[in-house]
C-alpha cells in the first residue's frame, strides 16, 4: 500500500467525521412535539355549568315602584336579576377539520324581588283611610333555550391539543315566568292578599360566542366558552290601578353574557 493511498484514506475519514457528526450530538428540538397525530373523532358532546349576567326586568319594577305613595318611596328595596346559574349540554359535529355545526340546550335560573310598604289603590274604608301594606314580590324565570351554531376552529385537532374557536347562530328561548305577590296589613299583621301568576312562551334570539377546547386525551377535552345572547319577551300582569284591574304588559330583557366551563367527550 503506497504512502499516498494511505494519506487519501485518512483525509476521507476525517472529512466524513466532520460532515457527519455522531448520532448523540444532535440538538434537542426547540419546539415541543405535537401531542396527537392522526385523526381525532369528529363528533363530541359537551356538558357545562356557568354564570349568566345582564338580564333585566327594570320596566316592571320601575312601574310597580311608582305606584307607591311618595312619602313611602324610601321603604322600597328592589333587586333586579343578578348573576344567575346556567347549565348547558351540546352536540357538535365537524364537517371539516376547522368547521362544525352545533346544537345546544340550556337552562338559566333568574331571580328578582321587591319589598317594602305601600298604600294600595282601593276605595277608602268608612274612616276615609286606606290600609298600609307590607309587600313582598318575586319575579323568577326558568329560561330554557335551544340553539344552532356554525363554528370555526383556528386549529386542527389532529395536530394541536389546544383549539380556539368562534361561532354564531340562532336561538329559541322558552321563558317560564313566575310572578308572586304577598301582601300583609302593616298595622295588624293580617294577610291581605296572596297571588301567583305564571306565563310560558317562545321567543327568538341570536347569539355569538368564542371559546377553546384543550384535549387532555384524544377523546376528552376541557372546554371554556363565553357567549353573548340577545332576546326579549313580554310578561302580562293583571294589576289593580286607579282605573280598576288592568292587564299590563312589560318587556323582560334576556340579553346578556354567559361564561361557562365544561367537559367535552369525543366519540
Amino acid at each position: 500500500m503506497t504512502r499516498s493511498f494511505v494519506c487519501c484514506i485518512v483525509v476521507v475519514c476525517l472529512g466524513l467525521a466532520i460532515l457527519v457528526p455522531p448520532r448523540h450530538s444532535f440538538a434537542e428540538p426547540i419546539l415541543k412535539p405535537r401531542k396527537y397525530h392522526g385523526p381525532i373523532p369528529k363528533k363530541y358532546f359537551t356538558f357545562g355549568i356557568g354564570v349568566f349576567g345582564g338580564a333585566d326586568n327594570s320596566e316592571m319594577w320601575n312601574y310597580l315602584d311608582r305606584q307607591i305613595d311618595q312619602p313611602l318611596q324610601k321603604e322600597t328595596d328592589t333587586n333586579d336579576f343578578g348573576a344567575s346559574l346556567a347549565f348547558d349540554a351540546s352536540y357538535t359535529a365537524k364537517v371539516h377539520p376547522q368547521f362544525a355545526l352545533r346544537a345546544k340546550a340550556g337552562l338559566a335560573i333568574l331571580k328578582s324581588d321587591s319589598k317594602g310598604l305601600f298604600v294600595p289603590n282601593v276605595e277608602p274604608d268608612s274612616t276615609g283611610s286606606r290600609p298600609l301594606l307590607n309587600f313582598d314580590r318575586e319575579f323568577d324565570v326558568w329560561l330554557f333555550s335551544l340553539e344552532t351554531t356554525g363554528m370555526y376552529f383556528f386549529q386542527d385537532a389532529s395536530v394541536k391539543e389546544f383549539q380556539s374557536y368562534v361561532g354564531a347562530g340562532f336561538s329559541f328561548f322558552f321563558p317560564y315566568q313566575i310572578f308572586r305577590e304577598n301582601l300583609v296589613d302593616a298595622g295588624t299583621g293580617a294577610p291581605y292578599a296572596d297571588r301567583e301568576q305564571t306565563q310560558f312562551e317562545m321567543v327568538p334570539g341570536v347569539h355569538a360566542m368564542f371559546g377553546f377546547l384543550y384535549l387532555v386525551k384524544p377523546t376528552v377535552a376541557f372546554n371554556m366558552e363565553g357567549r353573548i345572547q340577545m332576546a326579549q319577551s313580554k310578561f302580562t300582569l293583571n294589576y289593580l290601578t286607579e282605573d280598576g284591574p288592568r292587564d299590563l304588559s312589560f318587556d323582560v330583557d334576556y340579553t346578556g353574557f354567559v361564561l361557562s366551563v365544561g367537559v367535552a367527550k369525543y366519540f
